[in-house]
């Protein structure tokens, strides 16, 4: 099963822990007020602390650089069908959305908790994405089905990195 796993921290100290795990698929990832290492495996996590997510659903291919988005939704139990047909309907769509590189669909480990970790060429193509016909139809369904989540935050990422910490 392929997990992602994610944990957070100063630059610096993530920088530490890159370098302590040379053979795990590691990235470092950045915006202007936060760095978070971002780990896909099958295996272990390399690191102790942060979040841990079973990948449902992925598709697409990382070219290696742009922006990384994190779209954090907590649902219901009754919410979780609802949601799950949505995306699936909506993925058909993605290998046809200008700038979207890879998706990936994950649920907490131990709640029902869901995270959408989308990989775009630049940040414009994620918001002209956000303002398209599926996107709003899919809000609205979740706000016609009266859930209490929608999509509870968004954090969005550069990669590669960038470096302003010099230690």
């Amino acid at each position: 099963m392929k997990k992602v796993f994610i944990t957070t921290g100063t630059e610096h100290y993530l920088r530490q822990l890159m370098a302590n795990y040379t053979g795990g698929n590691v990235t470092l990832l950045q915006n202007f007020s936060q760095s978070l290492l971002y780990q896909e495996s099958t295996g272990e996590k390399l690191f102790q602390e942060g979040a841990e997510y079973r990948v449902l659903q992925s598709s697409g291919s990382i070219k290696g650089f742009g922006v990384v988005v994190f779209e954090y939704i907590h649902l219901r139990d009754e919410e979780i069908p609802i949601f799950l047909q949505m995306y699936q309907r909506a993925s058909l769509h993605f290998s046809e959305t200008p700038g979207l590189q890879s998706t990936k669909l994950t649920k907490a480990m131990n709640m029902n908790k869901f995270l959408i970790i989308s990989f775009w060429d630049s940040e414009v193509f994620f918001h002209d994405w956000k303002k398209s016909p599926l996107s709003k139809e899919i809000t609205n369904i979740m706000r016609k089905n009266n859930t209490q989540s929608g999509f509870s935050h968004e954090d969005i990422y550069h990669y590669p990195e960038f470096s302003h910490d010099a230690k």
